[in-house]
């Protein structure tokens, strides 16, 4: 306990105030055309769930169709990710937006007119999940490529202060859209989401190497240099281990709050929209205080670290928990802690990065990340098809909790040398 108190002092008495992020043009457009489409992103994702339970009543295919969003990211993520670090970042940010407004608008259709099926969600899912793993290592490299270095750190926390802003206010209109009108009206205002920041792609300026200045080697060997250049830096190799093991019992662990909702409280797709709604607050208030931290990547490895112990407790008392709006209060503490981990090791890596190896890097972190939470959430929801579902969280949060202890103990380590030496 001395370790993660000597910790959060550190990471408390870091913070020196820099330059105002919100003075940069580009970094506006890219903000303002996020926010509306992560909106959109978050109705969609929440109508998918709920069509997955009322489909089939099931945690397993609930968790499944929600693992297809994310499994392909750990196949092809790492692919696209070396295809990100030669292409134009415009180009194919417009196009992989489009896409997905397409898909949207195909889901839109089969709801309208009666014919969604389970086979149908699976495809859709797939297809999603396939496009989302391209677009992620482009939206991850457009942020560092859009805003001067000083302003880095600043750019990526409050990036992700949009994304979980949208995921506490996304889920919320989607509750009341599903419940007002149906899921094809969800669908339909995601694909139309996907239009502001397609617009405001066209109208930022970006900075970076472009493909051309970068050598093309094949993309098996340019695999093989960002994997031996990501294993060789400690502070890499330990962020991208511990987004994978959060992700697959911590976030896969959320991608089941249709079970919670239903099962575990009675509280139908108003109780979804609630629960989604809270780990979103939590999560918006994690990245304030993530904008608030010094500038460099040990105080964000260390924040990373600290937000996985919070979120393993919070779980951990979900096994206990009999009341709804405890349940609310808890979901809220582990999208707090959660996102801590999410991008704190984001920001770590984003600040450590070689800028020719950075879309290749960054797939690695969403391929671990999102991979992890697809195995997660299958996992995870076939447990909870013969166990309670609080038993499993419950089991989550405690293998989240040893996890951070070890890593809190570690950081304690390295952190009591440099002090030492300092005084």
């Amino acid at each position: 306990m001395s370790d993660i108190c000597h910790l959060t002092g550190t990471i408390l008495t870091a913070h020196a105030p820099g330059p105002s992020i919100f003075r940069d043009r580009n970094f506006i457009l890219f903000l303002t055309g996020q926010a509306i489409s992560t909106q959109g992103l978050w109705i969609e994702k929440i109508a998918m769930s709920w069509l997955a339970w009322s489909l089939t009543g099931s945690a397993f295919w609930t968790g499944l169709i929600a693992a297809l969003h994310f499994a392909p990211a750990f196949f092809f993520g790492p692919v696209f990710g070396v295809i990100t670090d030669r292409v134009d970042l415009r180009r194919a940010a417009i196009f992989l937006n489009l896409l997905m407004a397409c898909t949207s608008f195909f889901l839109m259709g089969l709801s309208y007119s009666g014919h969604v099926t389970l086979g149908w969600m699976v495809v859709i899912a797939t297809c999603n999940g396939i496009l989302a793993s391209a677009t992620t290592p482009v939206r991850l490299s457009l942020v560092p490529a859009i805003v001067p270095r000083e302003y880095m750190s600043r750019a990526v926390t409050y990036a992700a202060m949009n994304f979980n802003l949208s995921r506490l206010v996304g889920p919320a209109i989607g509750g009341l859209v599903i419940a007002w009108f149906d899921v094809g009206t969800a669908f339909l205002l995601n694909a139309i989401s996907y239009l502001p920041f397609i617009v405001a792609m066209m109208l930022v300026r970006i900075n970076s190497v472009s493909g051309s200045q970068i050598p093309h080697r094949r993309i098996w060997a340019a695999l093989i240099d960002g994997a031996r250049y990501a294993i060789g830096d400690p502070m890499i190799r330990a962020m991208l281990l511990l987004s994978c093991v959060i992700a697959i019992v911590g976030r896969g662990m959320l991608e089941l709050m249709p079970v919670f909702a239903e099962a575990a409280y009675d509280s139908g797709v108003t109780g979804l929209g609630v629960l989604s709604s809270a780990g979103g607050l939590g999560a918006v208030i994690s990245t304030f205080i993530l904008s608030r931290t010094k500038s460099d990547p040990q105080s964000f490895q260390r924040v990373a670290v600290l937000g996985a112990f919070l979120s393993g407790a919070a779980m951990l008392a979900l096994c206990f928990c009999p009341w709804f709006e405890l349940a609310v209060f808890l979901v809220g503490v582990a999208g707090f802690g959660l996102t801590a981990v999410g991008v704190g090791s984001q920001t770590a890596l984003q600040l450590t990065v070689d800028n020719t190896l950075r879309g290749r890097v960054m797939s690695f972190w969403s391929a671990t990340s999102f991979g992890g939470v697809a195995l997660g959430g299958t996992v995870l929801g076939a447990i909870s098809q013969w166990t309670d579902i609080r038993v499993t969280a419950g089991g989550a949060g405690l293998l989240i909790m040893l996890v951070a202890l070890v890593a809190i103990w570690r950081l304690g380590r390295a952190v009591s040398p440099e002090m030492s030496a300092a005084e």
